[in-house]
């Protein structure tokens, strides 16, 4: 039968081959998966007749040369000559000339947008070394059990980080030491001071640092947005906003840093000290729910703040995001819990706290405590201190 179109049943037949084409590959991606018992055999040699037929009945519709046709079949082009050229069949060249165009290649791809992180942090946005950070000192030390994250700045009338190291190290036997790794972000942009203070923790704690158990690092100063532009939030005053935004990119940086570097990642400050074998009870606790199939996504052996909190690296991503998200918006204590919450509750909340503490874990040791009264925010005092801490030596005397 000769073939005779007119164009309102061109139109017509158009639409059914359209139809079939988002059907067929429909059906297509679901029998290719072989994880199905299909007679693939037979399967293939059925839908390789229909797709012959299809492109058979398409090339007499493209030879009729209307606008409106070549349209179509340009906007189905790149399902159609994937389909095809999965299934070997050959397609005529003025067909495939109309199938695969840069117009039909854009129409698939223009409407997505690339998102991440750091959409948030326009100086980011086209400038990705500006998350390199300067290595101040790496002995290069990597796949460990436990990172350990210091983030540490300048303070007005005092800074404990040397204390901090000194205690950390002290409480630590030889092979904690070896299965470890020390990160301190100093989150300071003055390149004199992150010198001098290199240059003192490494002459206070020679042996830690020529061991690779320390590593120094520093934000270099384009990470940070304008923060004489950001939104006062939460009623807070400018500088409290911009002290608690810094910190929570701080925090954001270090993570980046000290993921790739081991199996778990703990977050302490730079003004604490320790128990005796800290790590080994931490690193224990943690295998242990592990072997027992126990879910959790952060064990808390810290009782303010965010001192003591500890994740399994490969978690350490939902954090980054969200800091960088929402570092403008709240403190990160509250970030922590949000995070937390946001895994655990439902809309109605129905047993929110009960899954809740399956994810925060509250660990029945307390290893960490607070010793800073100086805050990092000028004019701040701290004297808070965890109440279930109990006996430990600050670090060893040498004289």
């Amino acid at each position: 039968m000769r073939w005779m179109f007119q164009q309102p049943r061109a139109g017509f037949s158009l639409f059914i081959i359209i139809t079939f084409v988002s059907c067929f590959t429909t059906v297509f991606i679901y029998i290719s998966d072989t994880r199905y018992s299909f007679d693939h055999s037979l399967v293939t040699t059925y839908t390789m007749a229909d797709m012959e037929m299809l492109v058979e009945h398409l090339t007499k519709l493209n030879a009729l040369n209307d606008k409106n046709i070549k349209e179509r079949i340009k906007h189905f082009g790149p399902v159609l000559d994937t389909i095809v050229k999965s299934l070997n069949i050959s397609v005529p060249k003025e067909l495939e000339s109309s199938m695969v165009t840069n117009k039909s290649v854009e129409m698939v791809r223009s409407p997505m947008i690339h998102l991440n992180g750091f959409t948030f942090l326009p100086p980011l946005w086209s400038h990705e070394d500006n998350l390199r950070p300067f290595i101040l000192h790496s002995g290069g030390r990597k796949t460990v059990s436990m990172v350990y994250g210091i983030p540490t700045v300048r303070r007005q009338k005092r800074n404990y980080i040397i204390q901090t190291l000194t205690n950390i190290v002290y409480n630590m036997n030889q092979n904690e030491k070896e299965d470890s790794l020390i990160v301190v972000m100093i989150g300071e942009i003055d390149r004199e001071y992150t010198q001098q203070l290199t240059t003192e923790i490494k002459n206070q704690l020679p042996e830690a640092i020529n061991s690779g158990l320390v590593d120094i690092i520093a934000p270099t100063p384009e990470y940070y947005p304008d923060f004489s532009k950001l939104r006062l939030t939460l009623g807070d005053p400018k500088d409290r906003v911009n002290w608690r935004s810094k910190q929570n990119l701080d925090y954001a940086f270090l993570m980046m840093y000290c993921q790739p570097k081991g199996s778990f990642y703990v977050q302490i400050e730079d003004d604490i000290i320790t128990k005796p074998q800290f790590h080994t009870i931490m690193k224990n606790t943690a295998l242990q729910r592990i072997a027992n199939g126990q879910e959790w996504f952060l064990l808390d052996f810290g009782e303010l703040g965010f001192i003591g909190k500890m994740f399994r690296c490969s978690d350490l991503s939902w954090l980054i995001q969200y800091f960088i998200m929402f570092y403008n918006d709240q403190p990160v204590d509250w970030l922590l819990d949000g995070i937390v919450e946001t895994k655990s509750c439902g809309y109605y909340k129905i047993n929110c706290q009960r899954v809740k503490d399956n994810l925060w874990v509250k660990c029945n040791q307390t290893v960490f405590q607070h010793i800073g009264i100086w805050s990092s925010l000028p004019g701040k005092i701290q004297r808070l201190k965890a109440k279930h801490f109990k006996g430990y030596t600050l670090y060893k005397n040498n004289n």
